[in-house]
């Protein structure tokens, strides 16, 4: 009856959350809303190609009159950079030794008795050439954590574009808003509520309520700079994105309503794929189509690895008590104590304690050399700093 009386543009007023814009609007919109990325987006140029990398930051070059970031986006950005460089690098390396066992299958002239002298010789050539690229792309890749081009790109594309750190007091006034929120399920961040603990420990109190930091540092740039807010993020989390079955629909309506109701302006997100779609359609880029597969496949990966870690330290508790201590006792690059010390430590079995050593291997964070003292390749993540969903 009211949609009859005062028609669907009340409605609208009403529940913006759940009406899609006109492709007019949408139009003028991706040519003025100010466009804000996330930690995770910076984060995944470091996963990408160079090809793919660099239509990205040639976008960014060319909105940089509108694009901005807020203050924890960057502080997130630089204190995870290293880590996600380490990451690739390991990358790199499972990749090579997956060629050289390879080689060594084809090369037993025994187990591929229909392989041929001539093909067996095509094949070495090509391992070697791979293993060479490979090489020298790890080099490059490695050499980014002392002298990184992308962080200098990224610097200078976003100077100017930073939004202010909230003082020690504020943020405290924060976790104590933050902390009302996520008890009534509202978002974001709600889901990142058990990652910290002690509400003493300032630093993980700022991590747990990141997302919802991030959120009211949007909302103030909208306010101030009076605008429309693109962001883009390659978040899962069901506190950003609303999904039904599976599909993700768009942002969820609560975000979109407070919003309009906070900075009275529009707010749209994007994943980075669905990004680049939308910037050849509506900016004019040239995108192809293999970058738009290759960032909607980093995103699936990194999502499904961060999932599966995060339900393994839900669902093995002597995996979060060995993370816990290790993260305490061992600095990354270290060497970790025996299993039998470990298993001392901790309160487990060495049966126990390998078969969680194990699973960090599986994840990239150490290297397990029988014979001799395993390592700690990756800055492990406390308890506090992971989601941990009650029905994994």
């Amino acid at each position: 009856m009211l949609t009859k009386i005062f028609g669907i543009d009340y409605m609208r007023e009403l529940f913006p959350g759940y009406f899609s814009e006109s492709d007019e609007r949408l139009q003028l919109l991706w040519k003025s809303a100010t466009l804000v990325f996330d930690a995770n987006i910076l984060l995944n140029l470091y996963r990408y190609s160079d090809k793919t990398r660099n239509i990205f930051l040639n976008i960014l070059e060319a909105e940089k009159h509108r694009i901005w970031i807020p203050y924890q986006v960057a502080e997130e950005y630089l204190r995870n950079r290293v880590t996600v460089i380490i990451q690739q690098e390991k990358s790199y390396d499972d990749t090579i030794n997956a060629i050289n066992s390879l080689e060594k299958k084809l090369d037993n002239a025994r187990q591929h008795p229909f392989v041929s002298e001539e093909s067996l010789a095509k094949y070495n050539e090509t391992f070697t050439s791979l293993k060479m690229e490979l090489f020298s792309s790890k080099k490059t890749h490695t050499d980014r954590i002392n002298n990184d081009p992308i962080k200098d790109n990224i610097a200078r594309i976003f100077e100017g574009k930073v939004g202010k750190a909230y003082s020690k007091e504020e943020l405290k006034n924060i976790f104590v808003e933050g902390e009302d929120r996520y008890a009534q399920h509202i978002p974001p961040g709600y889901m990142d509520s058990s990652k910290s603990k002690d509400k003493s420990n300032f630093q993980s109190e700022s991590r747990k309520y990141g997302d919802f930091i991030v959120w009211k540092q949007i909302l103030e740039q909208a306010k101030e700079a009076n605008n429309d807010i693109f962001l883009v993020t390659d978040d899962a989390k069901d506190d950003w994105w609303l999904s039904q079955n599976g599909k993700t629909i768009g942002p969820r309506p609560e975000l979109v309503k407070e919003f309009k109701d906070s900075a009275d302006n529009k707010f749209h997100m994007y994943r980075a794929d669905s990004f680049l779609k939308f910037a050849q359609e509506y900016l004019g880029n040239e995108i192809n189509e293999e970058a738009v597969k290759e960032t909607e496949q980093v995103r699936l990966d990194v999502n499904k690895q961060n999932a599966s870690f995060e339900a393994a330290l839900s669902k093995y508790q002597a995996l979060s008590d060995l993370v816990s201590y290790l993260k305490s006792n061992v600095k990354v690059g270290g060497k970790l104590p025996s299993e039998r010390n470990l298993s001392e430590a901790i309160g487990w079995t060495r049966t126990v304690v390998r078969e969680q050593l194990v699973r960090l291997e599986s994840w990239d964070y150490i290297t397990i050399e029988h014979g001799k003292s395993s390592i700690l390749d990756l800055e492990l993540p406390n308890n506090s700093q992971i989601r941990i969903d009650d029905n994994d």
